[in-house]
């Protein structure tokens, strides 16, 4: 499998990342204003790991005593708002205590979705910074209008990936076709990436009449979803998956994306969704 062909997909070699799963949900109304609910959660296990790693004194707890955020973790979700576009607030960062589940779940408020951007790699734990981040605007971008039927129309135009990955190869030091990982290579990579899940999704406020996104559940419709588990048990097709988008045959890889366990991805330039709003 190629390296450089991963680093087309919104992957992120997260510290810890073995258990972390990040979800960005937009919520759009009628009228374009709307929220987005951005929420991390870890297994308890992972969370225990992490907090042994912590000087003493951390408000971390996974036992008796239910878990509390900590100061930094409500800066970091507040800073994260400036990141999203202009007219982004930060609403409320509320905790996630489950059996199953540690995290956060924070709430930012938008008066108009066309000035949202949504980044596709999210932030690391602690609030690192992302690993080869600034190289290049992978935010997904909104559009919002007003059919003659009355219909609220929302459009969100996807990163060109395949272009993304061409200007870093092009920059980059290494050779643009690296050998095939050997299997010790892919042994490390599931570990690293066990139980890693990556989402993104819009929820319009109403009935969605129609989209061209093949990803609809109700009215929530999926942008980009990656449930790495899933995605490296299939090797041979990954490895495939992986040629096609090499060679920036976007039709090949759509193909090969039907059948690929855990990846939702839409490759369309434009994702449109048409809704009927309350």
């Amino acid at each position: 499998m190629r390296f450089r062909a991963l680093a087309i997909l919104p992957l992120l070699v997260l510290p810890t990342a073995g258990c972390i799963q990040f979800e960005t949900l937009v919520k759009v109304k009628g009228d374009g204003t709307g929220t987005i609910v951005q929420t991390m959660t870890m297994s308890a296990e992972t969370m225990e790991m992490m907090k042994s790693t912590k000087s003493e004194g951390g408000k971390v707890d996974v036992g008796g005593k239910p878990m509390a955020l900590e100061a930094k973790d409500i800066e970091q979700a507040k800073a994260e708002a400036a990141k999203m576009g202009e007219g982004v607030t930060f609403v409320k960062a509320e905790p996630i205590d489950t059996p199953q589940a540690k995290g956060m779940r924070a709430i930012y408020a938008f008066k108009d979705v066309t000035k949202l951007k949504v980044s596709q790699k999210p932030s690391s734990p602690g609030g690192a910074p992302a690993p080869g981040g600034g190289e290049a605007d992978d935010s997904m971008k909104f559009g919002f209008a007003k059919a003659a039927n009355g219909n609220a129309v929302l459009t969100i135009a996807m990163p060109d990936l395949k272009a993304a990955a061409d200007k870093k190869a092009a920059t980059s030091k290494t050779p643009a076709k690296a050998p095939d990982a050997p299997p010790e290579a892919m042994a490390m990579m599931k570990q690293m990436f066990k139980g890693l899940r990556i989402a993104i999704a819009v929820e319009p406020e109403g009935k969605v009449v129609q989209t061209n996104s093949p990803f609809v559940e109700g009215s929530r419709v999926t942008l980009m979803e990656m449930n790495f588990d899933a995605l490296l048990a299939d090797e041979a097709k990954l490895k495939q998956f992986s040629a096609a988008m090499d060679g920036g045959s976007i039709a090949d890889a759509k193909r090969l994306m039907k059948g690929l366990a855990g990846v939702k991805i839409n490759l369309d330039p434009e994702v449109k969704i048409e809704f009927a709003a309350k």
